[in-house]
């Protein structure tokens, strides 16, 4: 149960960390790309966009890190050897891959490469190594 509790604190971390950044990045970039200008026409406000983004956000990534919380208890049952940084190794490949597969898409684009790598790399950083250790610690 630690493991499902510590994705849900993960998932809203990351949710509470990356929604005023995303829409700092929308509201940038509302001059180069058609996407930004549908969903933040000029004159947004930055902080009406980021509540939206958060609510969004704190939906998807604490579900996902509830999802991700329940691997991870299934792995840690089978209790595989740490590696890769992590003390479980097999999850944090499962997670490596998962931000593989949704990644490699988006970095096709590159009005939001720099920006999918960022987000990749925090999304790989907080759930596939930090998840591990807070729910170790629990």
């Amino acid at each position: 149960m630690a493991e499902v509790f510590a994705g849900f604190v993960v998932g809203y971390a990351l949710a509470l960390a990356l929604s005023p950044m995303a829409a700092i990045g929308i509201v940038r970039s509302n001059d180069r790309t058609g996407f930004a200008q549908r969903v933040a026409p000029e004159g947004t406000n930055v902080v009406a966009l980021a509540v939206v983004l958060h609510f969004a956000a704190m939906l998807l990534f604490t579900a996902l890190g509830m999802i991700l919380g329940m691997a991870l208890a299934g792995l840690e049952d089978r209790r595989p050897d740490g590696g890769l940084g992590s003390p479980n190794m097999l999850y944090t490949l499962l997670v490596v891959a998962l931000t593989a597969v949704i990644l490699i898409p988006t970095i096709a684009v590159p009005a939001v490469r720099r920006y999918a790598l960022a987000a990749g790399l925090i999304f790989l950083v907080a759930f596939g190594w930090a998840m591990p250790w807070l729910a170790e610690a629990a």
